[in-house]
């Protein structure tokens, strides 16, 4: 089993509960963000309960998020950035290619109606042909 150093939390006493520093909590969060540790074992290094560890790493999780450094991609992680890249590029063109039909329909409609006098639009409150 492995031996875990306790850290006395630096903590001013204040009415009935204690009021830890931001640093301390910085730190608390820290060390379960970027560990294997649980929230208890945390807790424990630093002699705090698991609740406080869990407040404070949601607490600070921008600020951690910003620190985790990612390892570098494998060139199969590579290919497969690139694919997905150009799949987004070519679901942008397809996307913009449909707005543009669209707005090519919707107006024929309303030329439709104004031009030819020939509503193509669906009546909500007419009754449907029966089959």
């Amino acid at each position: 089993m492995k031996k875990i150093n306790i850290i006395k939390g630096e903590r001013r006493q204040k009415g009935s509960g204690y009021k830890y520093t931001k640093s301390f909590k910085l730190d608390v969060a820290r060390r379960y963000v970027t560990s294997d540790l649980t929230l208890g074992q945390v807790g424990k290094i630093f002699n705090v309960s698991h609740q406080n560890v869990s407040t404070w790493a949601q607490e600070f999780s921008s600020e951690l998020s910003a620190e985790i450094i990612l390892a570098p991609m494998t060139e199969e992680e590579k290919k497969d950035m690139d694919a997905l890249l150009k799949q987004i590029q070519a679901l942008k063109k397809k996307a913009e290619y449909d707005s543009m039909k669209i707005f090519a329909l919707e107006t024929m409609v309303d030329l439709a109606k104004s031009e030819l006098g020939i509503d193509l639009r669906k009546n909500s409150g007419a009754k449907q042909p029966k089959e």
